[in-house]
């Protein structure tokens, strides 16, 4: 395993340290303005909103998304995009399905990423993948070619798709060369016509900003920051979403 790998792996694997809490504490990660997401379309999710008052989201992706790293499945970020939207999204029946496995790159996920759809029943689906792909250098135009092929098979299975770009920590910036594969989703997100939240950046501003230290060390430290940042991104998700399916 390369040093690389090591050094990504420690944000996104399971971290060990504090145990759960009752509740997640709340974020206070600000959105500029350039990284929000705004006047989304969503069609398939808000047609099942407004026809059948429920909003089923597949959240795909690896070990952030599976959030072992908080400690507790209700610190994730799917269950708190789902705590979210569902105080915006008042008599809808909202569902957030985490389908988030540590160590699956994108073609893993593809396999099953068209039946995992249809099964949940879901009507939009977000994805967060590439920065396994980053750590190992894989092929970036292979990489890119299963982001098409997979925003292709979500729309064949009736959802709209929002993609997640890969995380950011000083640590990993200095050993890892992200940018092939965050130009990758960029341009794949561009062509398909389909929004992508800038993780990468946000998690950036919250640092520099001090809000988050993506390198603490000590393991209660970590569990926190985890918590944290997965709150901070299901805010930065759910008014957009909220809007998009009025």
């Amino acid at each position: 395993m390369t040093r690389r790998y090591l050094l990504l792996a420690l944000l996104l694997a399971t971290l060990p340290g504090l145990a759960a809490p009752a509740r997640a504490e709340p974020a206070a990660c600000a959105v500029p303005d350039d990284l929000a997401l705004s006047g989304l379309a969503l069609p398939a999710a808000r047609a099942a909103v407004r026809h059948d008052h429920h909003l089923t989201i597949l959240a795909a992706g690896s070990a952030p998304t599976a959030g072992a790293a908080a400690h507790g499945v209700a610190f994730t970020y799917p269950a708190r995009l789902q705590t979210r939207l569902e105080a915006l999204l008042p008599g809808i029946t909202v569902s957030v399905i985490n389908a988030g496995a540590a160590g699956a790159t994108t073609h893993h996920m593809l396999r099953r990423l068209g039946a995992d759809i249809g099964e949940a029943k879901a009507n939009l689906l977000l994805w967060e993948t590439g920065g396994l792909e980053a750590a190992r250098g894989s092929d970036v135009d292979a990489f890119a070619a299963a982001l098409r092929d997979g925003i292709d098979r979500a729309r064949a299975a009736g959802a709209d798709v929002i993609l997640l770009d890969l995380q950011y920590a000083p640590s990993i910036v200095r050993v890892v060369d992200a940018a092939p594969y965050r130009r990758a989703l960029e341009g794949e997100a561009v062509s398909a016509d389909v929004p992508m939240l800038r993780r990468y950046e946000l998690m950036q501003a919250w640092s520099e900003a001090g809000a988050l230290d993506f390198d603490v060390t000590t393991g209660q430290a970590r569990v926190a920051v985890a918590r944290r940042l997965y709150d901070c991104l299901a805010a930065a998700l759910a008014p957009a979403i909220a809007a998009a399916v009025k």
